[in-house]
């Protein structure tokens, strides 16, 4: 079977979202992030800062490439707009991923300086 392209004036070039798939394609990219480096970012700040750091920027960009490729569905009669949503709702969850690892970094730094000053 073989997979072609198509030309860009045709139907069916206009009737892919490519939005839906960034929003996809980055909550996929967080959880590899995330679930690739997250001994390694447990042991050493600064690679948990960027563990977080990143997966925050990949949640947003689902979030909001995920909104835009709804919107465009709706508008347009594109196609992906459950894809669409999959990326919204995984891009909140690694938004609440990030959050709850600063809290635990905020935490476990606040908790060693008291240690540290009594």
């Amino acid at each position: 079977m073989s997979v072609t392209q198509s030309p860009p004036g045709s139907t069916r070039a206009q009737r892919d979202n490519r939005a839906a798939r960034v929003s996809a394609f980055a909550v996929v990219f967080a959880a590899f992030v995330g679930g690739g480096s997250y001994l390694p970012a447990a042991l050493f700040l600064p690679l948990t800062l960027t563990w977080m750091a990143v997966i925050f920027l990949c949640g947003i960009t689902a979030i909001l490439a995920g909104h835009v490729a709804r919107l465009r569905a709706k508008r347009l009669g594109l196609r992906g707009r459950r894809l669409a949503l999959a990326g919204i709702v995984g891009g909140w969850i690694c938004v609440l991923v990030a959050v709850l690892t600063l809290a635990a970094v905020v935490g476990a730094i606040g908790g060693l300086a008291v240690l540290i000053d009594s």
